[in-house]
């Protein structure tokens, strides 16, 4: 399992996929390699909380903890 990615963008175009966890890291330069962890990086992004959102889910959890 990773824990980690990093998309990142060469003055050519071409993209490059960092993806890191406990045990290893894979530089990936393949362009459908690249494509495929910017997919599942926009679908996260898609569906993920806003930052103020985020914040309030949060509070409510630590709120509902407390109690």
């Amino acid at each position: 399992m990773y824990a980690s990615l990093t998309l990142l963008w060469q003055k050519d175009g071409s993209g490059v996929a960092y993806v890191e966890g406990n045990t290893r890291g894979e530089l990936t330069e393949e362009p459908d390699g690249v494509l495929q962890y910017r997919l599942s990086y926009d679908r996260l992004r898609d569906v993920a909380l806003s930052p103020s959102d985020s914040l309030a889910f949060i509070r409510d959890v630590l709120e509902e903890y407390r109690s």
